[in-house]
């Protein structure tokens, strides 16, 4: 019990809660799974830019993207809600990155030209977890329209 309000309390960084990129890079292949699922249809144009981005702006080599993939198919199907992709997002990314991620996210929300309210939903929670403000998140929401 001490040993666990010792760790609960502590401000040095636990060496154990590092991760490695392929780890990284599930959390956000599983946001984006996430966007394109919020609206209850997965459509095989989403699913195609999922893995466009992950190839060009992950820079995951092709074979490798099958097996991610398939890895964060399966966490995001167990995931009640997407603060655990977020946090490991915040963890090891810049605001840059961030940014792409939540452009990328956007880009898959409109890929069918209609934005649901859970759609809407889904880019307000995600921008509001990625610490992203709401002039940045308006100005690339209005990039899509």
């Amino acid at each position: 019990m001490m040993k666990f309000l010792k760790n609960l309390f502590s401000t040095e960084k636990n060496t154990t809660d590092t991760i490695d990129n392929s780890d990284l890079n599930i959390a956000i292949i599983a946001i984006l799974l996430r966007a394109s699922s919020i609206d209850g249809n997965k459509n095989e144009l989403e699913l195609g830019m999922i893995k466009d981005i992950s190839i060009t702006d992950l820079n995951i080599k092709e074979n490798e993207f099958d097996n991610l993939y398939s890895r964060a198919i399966e966490e995001e199907d167990f995931s009640a809600d997407i603060y655990k992709w977020t946090k490991i997002v915040n963890d090891n990314c810049d605001e840059n990155i961030k940014l792409n991620i939540f452009r990328s996210a956007c880009k898959i929300v409109n890929a069918d030209g209609n934005i649901d309210p859970f759609e809407s939903n889904f880019t307000r929670r995600l921008s509001g977890l990625l610490y992203i403000t709401d002039k940045q998140s308006g100005e690339i929401k209005k990039e899509f329209k």
